[in-house]
């Protein structure tokens, strides 16, 4: 039976209970204005002993529980990259909430944390907060939400404070659809055409990029067993871990292991490289272990940001006024086959994509674009009867 008291003029509760190992512990809160509210609480905290619940956890922090559902769920299953986010994750937590228990934290507190954590660190340098994108925000947030209703089932709370929260933030730059038109698209093709070479490496693999649409990481780990000359085909079954292990790793998707076409140009660039490749390891005696594709003459996979800046280089060569990363190439190449009509479902096939929704939500611009463009042919066609 709760023991149900007034201290300092506000009502509070004690409830104690047998644990599992019938050791007799007891749960206590104060604080409450009415009597009602701590019968209330007392109430639940003794339902929940009922239902089997821990009490041993009622006291335990938001970010404690957070590290506990970590190590259980997430741990050690996912890519660094991801493994690098709890921990990021982990400091937001500790900076804004501290050892802030779990069933204390309101809906409001979370609004508030969330206002905050989106209006970014203050910089004293320029006196002003440099605004968190909006994707950061809600990938935290969504990685809180999943730890709050873990807790819910673990019977700690009863209602999940991240429910309906609004986010807020800015745009991600990676939410601008970048493609180079037609005319620069034509230039920069012609200029990695004419340049590549085993001692530059990295234009093969903007060339790669530009008539494939394949990811960075997806073109890095190609391997000369992944291309069929016979049949101009190059199989994608892995990718490149370009920032840790710089080793194969898994495709992003399952989805994303998938044989495309390759036209001639591309086929021959290739053959090309092999020869180079061939003759360099003949006169060395180097050996390609790997097998690797895109492996240059220091026997190095190109960086990103070695990649990076040969393309910025090269599109300021050619004059191209609105320049694009690599992942823009993917961008690039899918929005050109959608402006020549190519099927979008063999489009999501070719990009990897975990289904057509995905591409259409992606590009969803340039295909409103062209349904107007089909709509008025429609239109012309039906005046033609």
């Amino acid at each position: 039976m709760a023991q149900i008291y007034k201290r300092n003029n506000k009502w509070s509760y004690r409830v104690n209970y047998l644990d599992m190992h019938g050791n007799r512990k007891s749960i206590s809160r104060s604080g409450f204005d009415l009597k009602r509210e701590a019968e209330n609480e007392a109430d639940e905290v003794e339902r929940k002993h009922r239902r089997g619940a821990n009490l041993s956890e009622e006291t335990i922090s938001l970010i404690d529980y957070y590290r506990q559902w970590i190590d259980l769920y997430k741990s050690g299953r996912h890519a660094q990259v991801t493994e690098v986010r709890y921990n990021t994750i982990d400091k937001v937590i500790v900076k804004y909430f501290g050892n802030t228990k779990l069933k204390e934290i309101r809906k409001s507190d979370y609004q508030r944390f969330i206002n905050e954590y989106s209006r970014g660190d203050y910089n004293e340098a320029t006196g002003e907060y440099k605004e968190r994108s909006k994707e950061t925000v809600s990938k935290t947030n969504s990685y809180i939400r999943a730890a709050v209703q873990s807790a819910i089932d673990d019977q700690i709370i009863y209602s999940n404070f991240t429910n309906n929260v609004v986010l807020s933030g800015k745009k991600s730059k990676s939410g601008d659809l970048k493609f180079l038109e037609l005319s620069d698209l034509s230039k920069l093709k012609q200029a990695v055409l004419d340049e590549a070479s085993f001692t530059s490496v990295s234009k093969y693999i903007i060339l790669t990029g530009i008539l494939t649409g394949a990811r960075f990481s997806e073109i890095l780990a190609l391997t000369w067993d992944d291309i069929d000359f016979e049949s101009n085909t190059i199989s994608i079954s892995k990718s490149w871990d370009y920032t840790y292990t710089h080793t194969f790793k898994p495709t992003k998707t399952e989805s994303s292991v998938r044989t495309i076409n390759i036209n001639q140009e591309l086929a021959d660039a290739l053959n090309q490289l092999k020869s180079q490749q061939n003759a360099y390891q003949l006169k060395s005696g180097w050996r390609n272990r790997q097998n690797l594709i895109f492996i240059n003459n220091r026997r190095e996979v190109p960086s990103s940001a070695a990649v990076n800046k040969m393309l910025r280089n090269l599109q300021k060569e050619l004059h191209i006024l609105s320049p694009i990363t690599f992942h823009g190439l993917r961008h690039t190449h899918a929005s050109y086959l959608i402006s020549k009509n190519i099927d979008i479902f063999y489009i999501s096939k070719r990009l990897g994509h975990k289904n057509v929704l995905v591409t259409q939500r992606v590009y969803a611009h340039l295909l409103n674009t062209m349904e107007r463009h089909e709509a008025d042919k429609t239109l012309k066609a039906l005046a033609e009867l």
